[in-house]
């Protein structure tokens, strides 16, 4: 895992998939092709968990938040729990895209993804876009 610091190893790339996405099987095959390590929600929480409750396991754990939850960057608990917890959360941009399109998307969207693990200190939000951009959005 990374330092206190925000420092952070390739190794310690682990994406979060919220509950929308954790059984989503376009993503979890791309993941799974380029060997990203991975956590999902039901693994460690009930259906339904309010976001505030699991945002701060993310964060203690490091891993990488990905959602279409863009929502969070606004409401207010949720970004202070992104920004005490030194969350790196990437979201798609649009909920409107096919199963297999978002897989494309993360595919594409991989390298930017670990680039700004690697290079930009928690916290941090970014997006993604249907074409697999990734944008830093918030960088608190």
């Amino acid at each position: 895992m990374g330092s206190s610091a925000g420092e952070s190893s390739i190794d310690s790339f682990i994406i979060f998939l919220d509950e929308n996405h954790c059984r989503n099987p376009h993503l979890l095959q791309t993941l799974e092709d380029a060997s990203v390590r991975f956590e999902s929600h039901l693994k460690h929480f009930e259906p339904g968990t309010e976001d505030t409750a699991w945002l701060p396991e993310v964060g203690r754990n490091g891993w990488c938040l990905l959602t279409t939850d863009k929502r969070i960057r606004k409401r207010p608990l949720e970004r202070e729990a992104v920004r005490v917890h030194a969350i790196r959360m990437f979201y798609f941009s649009t909920n409107s895209v096919s199963g297999p399109e978002m897989g494309n998307a993360l595919r594409k969207a991989l390298p930017r993804m670990k680039q700004l693990f690697l290079q930009q200190p928690p916290p941090f939000t970014a997006s993604i876009n249907r074409s697999g951009d990734v944008a830093l959005k918030d960088d608190f």
